[in-house]
């Protein structure tokens, strides 16, 4: 395995920094998918909609981002489930509590500011918490996701471990098949008029098609187990060339489709993210790594 260059964080402990990078790129992601700009292309057209709708495609990596830097860093440990609970998943919950609490009182001030009721009870609160349905807490999905992730960790640390490369295609064919072969099928029998077709919902491969648990295998997976010094160019040009045609295609359907799906500005959002965390790991620990080391580490650490 690669030796990957480390920098030492303020508080001792050793940190990749290419983890920093990919978080930065992600954050940059989210908060544009927050932005009007995130939906320019319903109102443009010509190459102003094509470079908008892009740009709308590249965003959707911002989650699987974030996802597989965690499954890069935690699936390389060996947790028991009390470690975890007591380090993690406590943590995460006291996490959507205090915010969760912080939005409800906020939407009861603004209610009362306004004149109107709003139902303010513990009861209420705690249901609303357990089912995510507190008024302007939508966005706190990511945290309920992770911590299922979290809750399965001891497993699926012993389970990264043992993955080969086989075990790596065979959950990216799965997800390919499931996530993006299966909605562009149902879109193009929508067009021809045609009913379109779903899967059963007693058929189910979590592992390959649930987020929470696909990118932070493949983070781990891409992060431990690529020598990226051993890749050929031609597998470099080859990833980029998928990367891109994944971009082409994702607009192409979101184009004929007419609208701001979600399914297919993320159809191949796997491909691109995948390319993203593997470029910047090459750039700055094999590129260029002065991006890991003196000033620069302080800015992004």
């Amino acid at each position: 395995m690669e030796r990957t260059k480390i920098a030492l964080s303020e508080s001792g402990k050793a940190k990749r920094v290419y983890y920093e990078w990919i978080r930065l790129i992600a954050c940059f992601f989210v908060i544009f998918n927050h932005l009007k700009g995130y939906r320019l292309f319903m109102n443009a057209s010509g190459v102003k909609q094509m470079f908008y709708m892009s740009l709308s495609v590249i965003t959707k990596i911002n989650v699987p981002l974030f996802f597989m830097v965690s499954g890069a860093l935690l699936l390389e440990k060996q947790e028991d489930i009390f470690t975890v609970l007591k380090k993690r998943i406590s943590r995460i919950g006291m996490v959507i509590l205090l915010f969760s609490f912080g939005i409800y009182a906020e939407c009861r001030v603004y209610a009362l500011a306004q004149g109107r009721d709003y139902e303010f009870t513990w009861e209420r609160f705690l249901y609303g918490v357990f089912a995510r349905n507190l008024d302007e807490t939508g966005a706190y999905w990511y945290l309920y996701a992770y911590l299922g992730f979290l809750c399965l960790l001891p497993f699926m640390q012993k389970m990264a471990k043992q993955m080969s490369r086989s075990d790596f295609y065979t959950l990216l064919v799965l997800h390919f098949a499931l996530w993006s072969v299966i909605p562009i099928c149902n879109l193009c029998l929508r067009l021809a008029g045609r009913e379109c077709f779903s899967l059963t919902g007693e058929f189910s491969v979590p592992l390959a098609t649930t987020a929470a648990f696909f990118y932070p295998l493949t983070g781990y997976y891409i992060d431990h187990k690529i020598v990226l010094r051993a890749v050929p160019k031609r597998k470099w040009v080859g990833l980029c060339a998928a990367a891109a045609a994944g971009i082409s295609l994702s607009c192409f359907c979101v184009y004929l489709d007419g609208a701001a799906d979600e399914t297919f500005l993320s159809l191949f959002d796997y491909l691109l993210a995948i390319t993203v965390f593997l470029f910047v790991k090459y750039m700055t620990t094999v590129s260029i790594p002065v991006l890991s080391s003196g000033k620069i580490v302080g800015a992004v650490l």
